[in-house]
């Protein structure tokens, strides 16, 4: 289907150009939208037929045909145009800048370079409407221009020149400096212009431009080495009260260019876009940063802000592709860019890791294991250290909240066993259960006044009766040396810990079996004999 629109297109330009013989030339540039210049170059060597016809019937010229031909290089174009056998022209045109990103395309040109002050498409006639007093002279059009492509499917065009971008109409002078005298400069004065193309996939655009003498619309169709443009110029006079009615000249205009080089091609689908955004690998927040872009022996660099993408505008081809941000580890990759490609990258960069970081991580991991292995205080403390190291270690600033929460819930277990011992009169076990709260309390200063408290009362509860006999002395018998604990000190502090974890959980069973553990290795732990028994009642 597409091969048969294309094909049908190229037909429909090619019969419409033969079967109108004489048309009138409104332009004659393969650059241009309809009468208005671009700032888009495309190398190569092009022909190019321009016609017209008038749309009044009491015109002195009611048909009118032109051509030129064009040579472009490297942003550099020259052309000819012919509008007579003695009426010619001489443009010249150059490329600035290329778009790069929000950057529109940037070109200077200098149009009728001719022995004619008075230029006109129909040669030694002109005009009618036209014919201003004062008239500003076409020779040497100078003209700066600007083309930004919005996307693949629309750009835009604006631009300021003299000689015939400057016209004196009832609507058309506004659009030069002279709307904001009284006198009219008509060797200087500067007018505006511009348009805008919308384009389908299919190859047709429409158009629609303006400059300071009329007001143009068309389709434009481009396939291969070939581009037709139909297009409906002066406007304007189909409005009421635009000049007298023997200066209503609307044109029925045509244009068909050829390029044997085929810069059609090149033209419409020149540039591939790549789009790249930089985020951290950890944290996923955006970053600033900067691209670099390479092919063969050009290279080109451009800035990534944190809170926009950079826009890049490439010719089709393989490129490296360099991207880095202070303080992480840069990336490059080599993406192929095709013709009228979108590519849409966001790239997670990872921190340098230096010896304060990669230490803080080591922590975080062994705090991650003892939160897994239940020990709370020991995986805390490893925590801390990893965040004292590397603030911004996110994942143990995670943990640390996790084994808080963890430490929270059995502090609040634990101070419920405590006042229940407190209310039940068992001062003794209630002292040893504060005692517990206060070691794994960040702030234990009221839990700690509140353990001398209850001291107090246990001392001033004890009454001992005085002796009234003396009992006989026993022989003093020496104590069996104590077995040497076949586990360390922090391996039972351990056992012991996870023992009454696992008590104030309720889980008497496991209970018992790490309080056993523990008096295994050391038979004379006073605590966990005592909370073995409770979990052996339970």
């Amino acid at each position: 289907m597409k091969k048969f629109i294309k094909y049908s297109g190229i037909i429909l330009i090619l019969f419409s150009f033969f079967i109108v013989p004489d048309f009138y030339a409104q332009s004659c540039s393969w650059k241009n939208y309809i009468d208005c210049p671009t700032a888009n170059v495309s190398d190569g060597f092009f022909v190019n037929f321009n016609a017209g016809y008038s749309l009044a019937s009491d015109v002195e010229t009611q048909f009118d045909v032109n051509g030129s031909i064009e040579y472009s290089i490297a942003g550099f174009v020259a052309g000819l145009k012919v509008y007579t056998e003695k009426s010619f022209c001489l443009d010249l045109a150059y490329q600035i800048v290329n778009q790069s990103g929000s950057v529109p395309s940037l070109s200077i040109g200098l149009e009728n370079i001719t022995n004619n002050s008075y230029v006109s498409p129909l040669g030694e006639t002109h005009l009618i409407d036209e014919m201003y007093l004062p008239r500003p002279p076409e020779i040497a059009s100078a003209y700066l221009v600007a083309t930004r492509e919005f996307s693949s499917n629309f750009e835009m065009t604006f631009g300021l020149g003299r000689g015939r971008f400057v016209g004196y109409g009832p609507r058309s002078k506004y659009l030069n400096m002279d709307a904001f005298s009284e006198e009219k400069h008509e060797d200087f004065a500067v007018g505006l212009f511009g348009g805008l193309k919308v384009s389908t996939p299919i190859g047709a655009s429409f158009i629609i431009e303006t400059d300071g003498r009329d007001a143009n619309t068309g389709i434009q169709y481009a396939a291969g080495m070939w581009k037709g443009t139909l297009s409906l110029s002066k406007i304007e006079h189909f409005l009421a009260g635009e000049g007298s009615p023997a200066e209503k000249s609307p044109w029925l205009d045509f244009s068909l260019s050829f390029s044997p080089s085929g810069g059609t091609e090149r033209l419409l689908v020149r540039i591939g876009k790549l789009k790249l955004s930089l985020t951290d690998k950890e944290s996923g927040a955006h970053i600033p940063g900067k691209v670099i872009v390479s092919k063969e022996n050009i290279e080109r660099s451009f800035n990534i802000l944190q809170t926009q993408k950079a826009i890049i505008r490439l010719e089709p081809g393989v490129y490296k592709v360099t991207v880095f941000s202070a303080g992480y580890k840069m990336k490059t990759a080599e993406i192929p860019v095709k013709a009228g490609a979108d590519l849409d990258f966001a790239i997670s960069l990872s921190k340098v890791i230096n010896p304060a970081i990669k230490q803080s991580m080591d922590l975080t991991k062994e705090g991650a294991d003892y939160y897994k292995r239940g020990l709370l205080m020991q995986a805390k403390q490893k925590l801390d250290e990893a965040i004292s190291l590397y603030p911004n270690n996110q994942k143990a600033q995670k943990g640390l909240q996790l084994v808080r929460s963890a430490l929270a819930k059995n502090i609040s277990a634990l101070k419920s066993k405590a006042r229940a011992r407190e209310n039940a009169g068992n001062i003794k076990d209630a002292i040893e259960l504060w005692e517990q709260v206060a070691s794994i309390e960040e702030n234990p200063s009221a839990t700690q006044k509140h353990i001398q408290s209850l001291r107090d009362r246990l001392t001033a509860s004890r009454r001992r009766p005085a002796a009234t006999t003396t009992a006989p002395k026993k022989a003093a018998t020496k104590a069996p040396a104590p077995k040497k604990p076949s586990l360390s000190k922090q391996q039972i502090a351990d056992l012991y810990t996870k023992g009454l974890s696992a008590y104030f959980d309720g889980n008497y069973k496991e209970a018992v079996r790490y309080f056993e553990q523990v008096l295994r290795a050391d038979p004379s732990h006073a605590q966990a004999k005592r909370y073995l028994g409770e979990a052996k009642n339970h």
